[in-house]
């Protein structure tokens, strides 16, 4: 009689130490609760990240390519992306014939890098670079870009 005891107090005991399938909420469960989200992330290549916030009428309004990094690290010093990659990115993106006419292009420098600002007739893209050279560079100078779009349904408040 022990015996058959015994296993039963040893085979409760061991589904007590499992613990419990806790898993975390994923993309249909914020959707189900949510609705649509007004703000993406994706990973695009070598470690960059293209994050999209959305207008009302769910086309982009701003998109952020910077590195990918846990959103915990704040503070931690951005990684330099590869220039080329970049480029791909907003061509793959944004191919130029979508910009429109080329209206302004400056640049200015910034705590040590180089802020690139090309305005163009259907938005703005905003290069932030460790040097003046990052667009025409091989190398890994990007830190990060924001493209903001001239529609009606964006914000204005980002210049």
């Amino acid at each position: 009689m022990k015996l058959p005891v015994a296993r039963a107090v040893l085979v409760g005991w061991l589904f007590a130490c499992v613990p419990a399938d806790v898993s975390a909420p994923n993309a249909q469960d914020f959707h189900k609760l949510y609705g649509e989200p007004t703000m993406e992330r994706f990973a695009t290549r070598n470690g960059i990240t293209v994050t999209v916030e959305y207008g009302p009428d769910r086309a982009a309004c701003q998109i952020l390519i910077a590195p990918s990094r846990l959103l915990i690290e704040v503070q931690s010093p951005d990684a330099l992306m590869s220039s080329p990659d970049v480029s791909g990115v907003l061509q793959a993106l944004l191919p130029p014939v979508t910009r429109g006419r080329q209206v302004n292009s400056n640049s200015i420098q910034v705590d040590g890098n180089t802020l690139l600002k090309t305005d163009y007739e259907t938005l703005s893209i905003r290069r932030i670079c460790s040097s003046p050279s990052c667009v025409s560079s091989s190398e890994n100078q990007d830190l990060r870009t924001l493209v903001v779009f001239k529609r009606e349904a964006c914000p204005r408040d980002v210049e």
